[in-house]
């Protein structure tokens, strides 16, 4: 049974199982382009990256290149597609800088670092040509929460608040990190992998997979300790360890106390891993953007979060910590890479019996009376959690 023969409130079942072309049908990618990507909110930047006056930042949206700019002369924060309206060629390309105006090289037409078209080469050939009407293409929505920047192509829908409900007070904690918060300035590295966006996103928060999967890892850890990471014991252990749906798809780990930032001396540096549907994670100290490609290819941005008002010496050591797990030649990022990635997709060729099980910890998740819903720090809820919002975006239910 493939993609084109079932609707999309069947490809997850009851029971949590899941169809395999939610991973691979350029059908099913296609639709999550114009249901998910193009109706709610997607993390975009963050402030920290936009200072001054004229700074800006080059993304995506979807698939669609946008440039993310702070007005020169307003501070006003825009975002808005990287698509000349003349011949469509991008008029940025770099990652980031800081620009008056934008200036397409295939023709020379130049627009202010707010989207308004300026100047039009040798404009006397266009005998009736409004320039007011042909500035780039602005996203209708743009909103910040704790610094993070949120934009949607759609002009109506639930605000940024509403949206991000029971998340906001984890972002919140998040931006309070340092001693005047936290930056992401510092650059990022990014992967590429063969492979659905999505896996990323699962990936993010599944502590079943820890002990499998990083065993070399903890193999080093436990050499130079002498004992098996206190992480992994109370993952399968410490019943205060939790998972929450909180809602809209996003979901947490809670390992440790958000309140006061206490982290038991765990990995990483956050008391908690994040999802904000559909492409913001956290994961210790470090902010990723989930980048969709195509149904099976993925760019994911890794930023370490550095600690506004501590000293150089202290963000250093952050960004060694990142470097030693997530970085191009660390030994967690690898790991996830070739076996909950790559593999995953190369073994969901094999469509004999394509259902996936996600189930674990269902009998025994609890809804609270403010709707979220809890589980054991192994279980799949964070993954259920994701689902359910993508079925509801992609009309399913």
């Amino acid at each position: 049974m493939s993609a084109t023969d079932l609707e999309p409130g069947e490809l997850i079942t009851d029971d949590w199982r899941i169809h395999g072309s939610v991973y691979t049908s350029q059908a099913v990618f296609a639709a999550e382009l114009e249901r998910v990507f193009r109706t709610g909110w997607l993390y975009v930047a963050h402030e920290s990256q936009l200072r001054n006056p004229g700074d800006y930042i080059t993304t995506r949206a979807g698939l669609q290149p946008v440039i993310v700019s702070r007005g020169g002369d307003t501070g006003e924060i825009s975002v808005m597609l990287n698509r000349c309206r003349h011949r469509g060629a991008t008029v940025c390309q770099a990652d980031e800088g800081n620009a008056n105006f934008f200036r397409c090289a295939y023709h020379g037409w130049t627009y202010s670092n707010t989207g308004e078209l300026r100047g039009v080469t040798y404009d006397q050939a266009y005998e009736d040509l409004d320039k007011s009407s042909l500035g780039l293409i602005r996203l209708p929505r743009v909103e910040s929460h704790a610094g993070f920047i949120f934009a949607s192509f759609a002009a109506e829908g639930p605000s940024l608040a509403e949206f991000l409900g029971h998340a906001a007070p984890y972002l919140d904690l998040i931006a309070q990190q340092g001693p005047e918060g936290i930056r992401i300035d510092a650059g990022y590295h990014h992967i590429g992998y063969d492979g659905n966006w999505k896996l990323q996103v699962e990936n993010t928060i599944d502590n079943y997979h820890f002990g499998f999967v990083h065993r070399s890892f903890l193999e080093v850890l436990a050499d130079r300790v002498g004992q098996v990471p206190p992480i992994v014991r109370n993952i399968l252990t410490n019943d205060e360890w939790r998972t929450i749906d909180l809602g809209n798809g996003h979901s947490v780990h809670e390992f440790g106390d958000p309140k006061t930032g206490n982290n038991q001396g765990q990995l990483g540096d956050l008391p908690f891993n994040l999802i904000v549907f559909p492409n913001l994670c956290f994961v210790g100290a470090q902010l990723r953007h989930v980048l969709p490609l195509s149904a099976n290819r993925t760019e994911v941005r890794l930023y370490p979060m550095l600690h506004q008002g501590e000293s150089d010496e202290y963000n250093a050591e952050i960004l060694r910590v990142h470097e030693g797990f997530y970085g191009p030649a660390g030994m967690g990022g690898s790991d996830d890479v070739e076996i909950a990635f790559e593999r995953v997709t190369a073994g969901m060729q094999a469509t004999e019996h394509d259902w996936l099980i996600m189930s674990r910890g269902l009998h025994r998740e609890e809804q609270m009376p403010d709707g979220r819903v809890v589980g054991r720090a192994d279980d799949e809820v964070p993954q259920r959690a994701f689902y359910r919002q993508w079925q509801r975006s992609m009309g399913a239910s």
